[in-house]
Parts: structure tokens; sequence; C-alpha cells
């Protein structure tokens, strides 16, 4: 089952309080689940990063964040979808949605860590695996970076 088309990419400021319904997906989905704690998620990117999301009806439904790591050169990390959302083409949609920001930056290529069942999602918007898998340092799962050339 696919989500309706009226959902809407938003960009969000982190005063907002979807930024706050975010940081709250983020934290239950990728680090309360390895004992972490909540100010694991405000590490050195969070706030020189640009929030993106898919909304409906002003409802969460999807987020990532995108960090210029250097001169248009950026990384997509933290890309989360609501667990009842899970499974409807939502993940890809805002992955999509976050390379055509990118383009309209003038942005060269952009590169991630992925979680291993996410590799066929970010393959199907155009990544290339460019690595071996690994364990992150902070949550213990294994991960592999993969990197799209923007065109």
């Amino acid at each position: 089952m696919r989500v309706n088309s009226d959902v809407e990419f938003v960009i969000l400021n982190r005063d907002e309080s979807l930024y706050q319904e975010a940081l709250d997906l983020r934290f239950n989905l990728f680090f309360e689940p390895a004992n972490l704690p909540r100010d694991v998620l405000f590490d050195d990117n969070e706030t020189r990063s640009t929030h993106l999301t898919l909304t409906q009806d002003g409802a969460l439904l999807a987020y990532l964040r995108l960090t210029e790591a250097s001169d248009k050169h950026f990384q997509l990390s933290q890309m989360v979808v609501t667990p009842k959302h899970q499974g409807k083409g939502l993940g890809r949609r805002l992955v999509t949605e976050a390379i055509q920001y990118l383009r309209a930056r003038s942005a060269t290529d952009v590169t991630l860590s992925a979680r291993l069942h996410a590799i066929r999602l970010y393959t199907s918007v155009g990544f290339v695996v460019s690595g071996d898998v690994y364990l992150s340092k902070r949550t213990g799962v294994e991960h592999i970076n993969m990197h799209l050339k923007i065109k």
C-alpha cells in the first residue's frame, strides 16, 4: 500500500515541533535499542545539517539529515521512516527528494552509511557500495558505506 500523493517535502527548522518528533523517532529506532543516552543525537553534525522530512497533513512520515562534509560533498544520515509507514515507498521518495535538493544546490556527490537491510533502497536511486561491511561504533549494528555522484 502506497501513501497518497498529498505527501509534502519539508525542510525543518530546529525550533519546530516536527523536528522534536524527528529526534524522538531517530532515538527510538536507532539509539534506544542500543541502550544509548538521548544526547547521542546531538553529534557535531546536528546543528550544521539540513533536516528534511516528508509529512502528510502535518504529521511526520519520514526524516533524513544532510550535512555538507566539504565543498559540494554531502553526507546523508539518520534516514528513518515512522514504523506504521514503513514499506510504502517513503524512504525511497525522501531520498529521491534529497537528491533533487542537492542537485539544485550544485552538489557533486553524497555518501552514506547504510544498514544492510537498506542497501536495496539506496541502490534503487543510484547509490553504489563503496567499502566493506563494518560495525557502527555507536550502535554495534552492521553498516556499509555507499556513494552517489550527482549529475
